[in-house]
């Protein structure tokens, strides 16, 4: 989490450092386009921290090791969660003095999911008996999110 919002943080810095926003604001592509630039260059640098820290939690935790399966479906969806909402948040707080500040703040404040709800319909606080229902929730965030991102970032680059 830590390197990826700074790895966000900067996504957009320099571009407002060499007035770059300008001339992609008079660019005849549309907004989406950039945004989703950004977003696969910033999910490649977060995966690749991933894929070297995902190694080193196997090793520290053997006893998932049956479970691997299960950190290799979520960890992409994830991270693409993560990354999505990065990019778009650290392009809405970028005219802000407290950016570095700001970005985690929003950010984390959308991936902390309280735990255990309906913990007295099923018996099972914590869904460990279907992590599916997780990965399916996962997925529609994903949809979510990039959906409302794409459509809304137009707005956000050409906001002054």
């Amino acid at each position: 989490m830590f390197a990826s919002v700074s790895a966000l943080n900067q996504a957009w810095a320099r571009e407002i450092r060499h007035q770059v926003m300008d001339a992609q604001r008079m660019a005849p592509t549309p907004g989406a386009e950039l945004f989703l630039a950004k977003v696969l260059a910033n999910f490649l640098f977060v995966s690749v921290v991933q894929i070297l820290l995902a190694r080193c939690f196997c090793d520290v935790q053997p006893a998932h090791r049956g479970q691997a399966w299960l950190l290799a479906v979520v960890l992409p969806l994830g991270t693409w969660a993560l990354v999505v909402n990065g990019t778009f948040f650290a392009a809405l707080s970028i005219r802000s003095r407290n950016r570095e500040l700001l970005l985690p703040l929003i950010l984390f404040h959308f991936h902390s999911c309280p735990s255990g709800h309906g913990a007295g319909d099923h018996g099972d606080p914590y869904g460990e008996s279907d992590p599916s229902l997780w990965i399916k929730m996962l997925v529609g965030y994903d949809i979510i999110f990039t959906t409302v991102s794409l459509l809304l970032f137009d707005v956000v680059l050409h906001a002054e």
